[in-house]
């Protein structure tokens, strides 16, 4: 079995990008792996603060992203939750669908407009949203004291690098 000294040795002896290639892989499959856990955490702390979970059930990123959405703000429908997330009216129709069964949210409408539908949270989709939002408070904080550790001129080339992998 190789040890780490000599895995980075290895590394050092090969050209810059595939070094670097072979870093990237590695930390998307570390970033696979904390995904996981993070969202398995998420999960088990929704569970165990939710009354009614079994009803919930288990819940995607893009439910846990609608009920976001919908949390503390006034009208919103399928349409404004489509194009704030980045997903099409059809799929959003379908999640609000699962959202409204599961008890997370409710649909409503004004007086003066029956044709428009509305959604707000419940109390079990604000109990949800809220571990949800506090988790993504802890990975923001975790992510800061990471990047503490790098200058402004490295955190400007680190920015220029993300930026330009993630354009379409």
């Amino acid at each position: 079995m190789e040890t780490k000294f000599e895995i980075d040795e290895e590394l050092m002896a090969l050209d810059p990008k595939t070094k670097l290639w072979n870093r990237w892989i590695t930390f998307l499959h570390k970033q696979e792996e904390r995904s996981k856990l993070r969202e398995e955490m998420l999960l088990r702390d929704i569970k165990s603060s939710v009354p009614d979970y079994d009803k919930v059930g288990r819940l995607s990123v893009t439910e846990l992203h609608v009920l976001q959405e919908v949390g503390g703000k006034d009208r919103v429908n399928v349409t404004t939750i489509a194009q704030h997330i980045g997903v099409t009216k059809s799929a959003i129709s379908k999640i609000t669908v699962k959202l409204l069964k599961k008890g997370l949210l409710e649909r409503y409408q004004l007086e003066d407009n029956q044709k428009e539908v509305f959604f707000r949270l419940t109390s079990a989709g604000e109990m949800v949203n809220e571990i949800h939002e506090h988790y993504h408070q802890r990975l923001e904080m975790d992510v800061y004291r990471f990047l503490d550790r790098y200058n402004p001129a490295e955190l400007a080339f680190l920015d220029e690098v993300i930026r330009e992998a993630t354009e379409d």
